[in-house]
């Protein structure tokens, strides 16, 4: 995924040791006791805060099992390799975006309402950006409709302290952040005073209802990103950056 978190070379780090963490099957709190350093010190890691020594890093990846290899590239070259790979799978990566939202769905409210935002609104409207949750822009007016969402789905909710998503305060009326995953798909929200208006995108003959690209690019770092780079080299994307053409709507509805 191509985000603010991997800009840095401490983000770009700590993004990994997540990833390698979370595919061995293994908590902040086990990898900390295995290298004997303190959860909150595995939590800033992988967030991305504050520097890190090799010394710790060694540390910390060798509870993993593994060692960190140095190398050296030209400036933006992770972020080219991103969106040429994106770019080249768009397609594939809009229909996983449409599959995703359907099992969210599934067993949403009747009545459900909300318009898509963030990367998911980007690549359904043409932008090679590589990320795979769904954000949606809801009314604050419908809080307890999302809260109906999220706890039919038995979503966990995301835990800024531990960096994961656990079982407590699912509720979307108790605070903490709108971010939910199930191990298969993750939702993030947002609520705003009243839904904006929307570009219907068609995708296999359904029409979603997403944020224009302007707006999202506005909000979204990951997304401005991609499309700056795309618009200094727009051979990357093998066309010019998308505008976010499409039919413009009142605030979209999404009826389950």
């Amino acid at each position: 995924m191509v985000s603010a978190e991997r800009v840095t070379l401490a983000g770009r780090l700590g993004h990994l040791f997540r990833v390698e963490r979370e595919r061995r099957g293994l908590s902040q709190q086990e990898v900390a006791r295995r290298a004997e350093v303190s959860q909150q010190h595995v939590s800033r890691l992988e967030g991305g805060r504050g520097p890190v020594s090799s010394a710790y890093a060694d540390r910390v990846f060798a509870a993993l099992g593994l060692q960190i290899r140095v190398d050296a590239e030209a400036v933006g070259s992770h972020l080219d390799d991103a969106i040429g790979g994106a770019a080249a799978n768009l397609r594939e990566l809009q229909a996983r975006h449409v599959q995703d939202l359907h099992q969210l769905t599934a067993l949403a409210p009747k009545g459900l309402r909300f318009v898509l935002d963030g990367p998911c609104a980007a690549v359904l409207q043409g932008a090679p950006v590589a990320a795979r949750h769904i954000d949606v822009l809801m009314a604050e007016a419908d809080v307890e409709m999302l809260a109906a969402w999220v706890l039919r789905r038995s979503m966990r909710r995301w835990d800024e302290r531990t960096r994961e998503f656990s079982g407590y305060y699912a509720d979307p009326r108790d605070p903490g952040p709108l971010r939910w995953g199930d191990g298969m798909v993750e939702l993030r929200a947002r609520l705003v005073p009243e839904l904006p208006r929307a570009v219907l995108v068609e995708f296999d003959g359904e029409l979603l209802p997403v944020r224009p690209l302007p707006a999202v690019e506005s909000d979204h770092p990951e997304v401005a990103r991609v499309l700056g780079r795309l618009r200094e080299r727009p051979d990357l994307g093998g066309q010019a950056p998308p505008g976010g053409s499409g039919e413009s709507t009142s605030a979209a509805s999404t009826m389950v």
